[in-house]
């Protein structure tokens, strides 16, 4: 369970969040990837419930940006552009950067030594050229500091940025010369950590994500067509979901 979920009160969550959860996840972790039509009455079969909470999600998740609601045509999960991306990654890049220069001053000796065996971990990721292991470490060490910074608002900016352009960096990484390149900057961003300095992390931070971010758009400018997916959805129902009715049970309670 998410950090911001542990935090949330302990209250009967209604068929329209869970739907709206369930695709969300989806949308995010490319199951459900960007251009591809949603279908209600598809939707109502698979979550065994009306088209209301199904309706109600999909304009939940409009207003979050994950999806665009089209009269007379349709609801597709939002594809965005070269420029739109850009825009995303440079706001996010800052944001980063603050947050990172809120973690130098708050977290402490062993919080530290924490980091840096777990930035050992993304070496032998690279050493290996494993790309679901980098994907899995480069999470971690960016999770470390959505932890420790001590802003719950500017995390949560954060995480909403990160889900919007998520189906989109997962294909970066899969390129290892990135990969690599990725593994670098984060050791300098540690290297500050351990110095101290708030300022020189701010900077590594944020330079970590714009030059991600250029590379990224560079790519998508000059060749299109790697901003389009395959639009095929079959396996966004085979993780966990195909039991339905376990979707509506009584949520566990948090200890």
């Amino acid at each position: 369970m998410e950090k911001d979920e542990l935090s949330e009160p302990l209250v009967s969550v209604s068929a329209t969040d869970r739907v709206r959860r369930e695709i969300e996840t989806r949308i995010v972790a490319g199951l459900l990837p960007p251009g591809v039509q949603l279908d209600e009455d598809q939707l109502s079969q698979i979550f065994s419930t009306s088209r209301t909470p199904v309706r109600e999600a999909l304009l939940q998740l409009q207003v979050l940006g994950f999806v665009r609601i089209a009269p007379r045509s349709g609801t597709y999960v939002v594809q965005l552009s070269a420029k739109e991306l850009a825009d995303i990654f440079e706001s996010l890049a800052y944001a980063e950067g603050l947050c990172a220069r809120l973690v130098v001053r708050r977290v402490d000796a062993a919080q530290i030594k924490g980091l840096r065996l777990l930035h050992k971990e993304g070496k032998r990721a690279v050493t290996r050229k494993s790309l679901e292991d980098y994907s899995n470490y480069n999470k971690a060490f960016h999770n470390f500091f959505y932890a420790n910074c001590g802003n719950a608002y500017l995390i949560n900016q954060i995480t909403q940025m990160r889900k919007r352009t998520n189906p989109y960096r997962m294909r970066h990484f899969d390129y290892t010369d990135r990969m690599a390149s990725s593994w670098f900057e984060h050791d300098r961003l540690l290297l500050a950590v351990m110095s101290k300095d708030d300022h020189m992390a701010e900077r590594e931070a944020t330079e970590h994500i714009l030059i991600g971010g250029k590379d990224f758009c560079d790519l998508a400018a000059a060749s299109p067509e790697y901003l389009r997916f395959d639009p095929d959805t079959s396996a966004a129902w085979d993780c966990g979901i195909a039991d339905m009715p376990h979707l509506f049970a009584p949520m566990p309670s948090v200890h």
